[in-house]
């Protein structure tokens, strides 16, 4: 059916350590004014937003959550579903944030007509640029912080374009800024239940190394900071939450992100997004090879496990933000020492105790990209509705 006003359907996977959910649905926000949106996605959290995001939300079950062969899945269960979304909505842009296979992406675009945009951060790019060319009209390229701020250019040919734009900042960072400081003051003061939080982030990390890491950092806070809660965020291992400890699903909020005082987290791209912009000293934490082998005699427990280049690239923001004083550096080698890894783990932790919960770090705003990614999609999808060939 012929329509005038452009739209946008937006598809992105269930990867917690980048955060497409949150950095889509930011740019999704942008275009909802100027374009019909509607998003997929394979993640099973809640996008950012206290309602959510102003646009129909579609759930497509991931090959993990299904527990189904990579393969099978995407050409028996999410083709024929996007084949149903794509020819029901009729968007003049798909655009992707997230691993999908290239060769399901190139049929839908061949099949429906439809011009295909590719998001993807500084690092990933990197990542990708020894793997199969894809064959997206336009990548926009996430700038990092720890790769120094971005000014939005293009560039490419008439068959394949591409745009740099500023980090997309988490949702939750901006909006604790924009009804911040004295507010967070107040609540501080006069609410008991607003206690300096410490945020334990560690998506990307093996189950048995999150699960072990976790129960040091309750252990040690319990002991050397009992006024601090310590809140495990979207944890897919905790046994427990003992008292002063909360256990957080469903991702940031702007309230927790206003008392959290540090952090420990994986570099991910939505991590660094995250404590950097909003001031928070962090330990940011990696896993060496050891860490993939799950413990004798435990059971396998279910994840995504990440590329020798993903967690190369994990160890390259570690390295970049602790250099710019974004707080602490640790890699941890597995659980499988226990010992070892309490003595660093604590060590590192006493370290940043000793700092106090002040961000070494430059503490000027960040520009954010969100704007300049939905203007490219939107000049994208525009072109494309006036010239569908």
């Amino acid at each position: 059916m012929p329509h005038t006003r452009p739209r946008v359907l937006l598809l992105s996977d269930d990867d917690a350590v980048t955060g497409t959910l949150r950095r889509l649905t930011r740019i999704g926000e942008k275009l909802h004014s100027q374009a019909d949106v509607v998003m997929a996605t394979l993640s099973s959290t809640e996008p950012p937003g206290p309602q959510g995001p102003p646009f129909p939300l579609q759930r497509i079950g991931s090959a993990r959550r299904l527990n189904m062969d990579p393969e099978t899945w995407a050409k028996d269960y999410l083709l024929p579903r996007l084949d149903r979304l794509i020819g029901g909505f009729e968007p003049d842009v798909l655009v992707v944030d997230g691993d999908f296979p290239a060769w399901l992406l190139d049929r839908l675009r061949r099949t429906h007509g439809v011009s295909w945009v590719d998001v993807v951060s500084a690092m990933d790019a990197q990542e990708r640029s020894g793997a199969a060319p894809r064959t997206a009209e336009l990548t926009i390229e996430v700038g990092e912080l720890v790769d120094g701020r971005l000014t939005s250019r293009s560039s490419g040919t008439a068959a394949h374009s591409r745009v740099e734009v500023d980090p997309v900042l988490d949702a939750a960072v901006l909006d604790a800024a924009a009804g911040s400081a004295q507010n967070a003051e107040a609540n501080l003061a006069g609410d008991a239940t607003a206690r300096p939080t410490v945020v334990v982030d560690l998506a990307g990390l093996s189950p048995d190394t999150a699960a072990a890491a976790e129960d040091l950092a309750l252990e040690w806070f319990a002991a050397h900071q009992k006024q601090w809660t310590v809140a495990l965020l979207d944890s897919a291992v905790a046994r427990r939450v003992p008292a002063g400890a909360e256990k957080v699903a469903g991702g940031l909020t702007p309230e927790l992100v206003a008392r959290t005082v540090a952090a420990l987290a994986v570099p991910g791209f939505r991590a660094l997004h995250t404590w950097v912009p909003a001031g928070v000293p962090a330990l940011w934490l990696t896993e060496g090879p050891a860490g993939e082998e799950p413990l004798r005699g435990a059971a396998r427990r279910s994840r995504r496990r990440l590329r020798p280049e993903q967690q190369q690239a994990l160890r390259t923001r570690a390295v970049r933000a602790a250099d710019a004083g974004w707080g602490l550096r640790e890699e941890l080698e597995g659980p499988h020492d226990v010992d070892r890894l309490r003595a660093r783990l604590t060590a590192a932790l006493e370290t940043m105790d000793a700092r106090g919960a002040e961000l070494a770090g430059p503490r000027e705003p960040f520009s954010d990209g969100a704007e300049q990614a939905a203007q490219a999609v939107l000049e994208r999808a525009r072109r494309h509705l006036s010239d569908p060939a």
